[in-house]
């Protein structure tokens, strides 16, 4: 009975443990502050989030192509990613997605270009730049292929 009773409080822990963790990065944007995680537009932001918040490129290399992939690693380091690919340091960051033209369902979609708006700071200085971040759907997941600037 002991054991039967150890079971059930390790089974209850667990279930009380994965149901109340919040999800890995709570982004809020689009209608009413809700984004699907689906969306071309959400892997963009978590994208430019991983190269500005996380202490290294796992992440933002997961998200990415095996070519697009090999040449973030090449960087070796976000700040390297920042300065070179995407030519912007900050020391603070925002991101939104920019709103714009409908693109229609995406998810029948295979490639999908999307513009951000970045908003930090660097030197006490503020700075807002527009990128535009090309990706393709491979095997149901969005992957990051190219981070250009945006023309207005």
């Amino acid at each position: 009975m002991n054991k039967i009773c150890k079971v059930i409080l390790l089974c209850f822990i667990t279930l009380t443990v994965t149901a109340c963790s919040k999800p890995e990065r709570e982004i809020n944007a689009g209608r009413y502050g809700m984004m699907s995680d689906e969306t071309p537009q959400y892997a963009a932001l978590v994208f430019i989030m991983a190269i500005y918040e996380d202490e290294n490129l796992d992440s933002a290399i997961k998200m990415s192509t095996d070519k697009f992939a090999r040449l973030l690693k090449s960087y070796h380091t976000n700040s390297g990613v920042q300065r070179h690919i995407l030519n912007l340091r900050l020391s603070e960051m925002t991101v939104e997605p920019v709103s714009g033209g409908f693109e229609g369902i995406t998810e029948y979609k295979k490639q999908a270009t999307v513009d951000v708006k970045i908003i930090g700071t660097y030197n006490y200085k503020k700075i807002t730049e527009l990128k535009t971040i090309s990706m393709v759907k491979e095997s149901g997941d969005w992957k990051i292929t190219g981070v250009s600037a945006t023309i207005p």
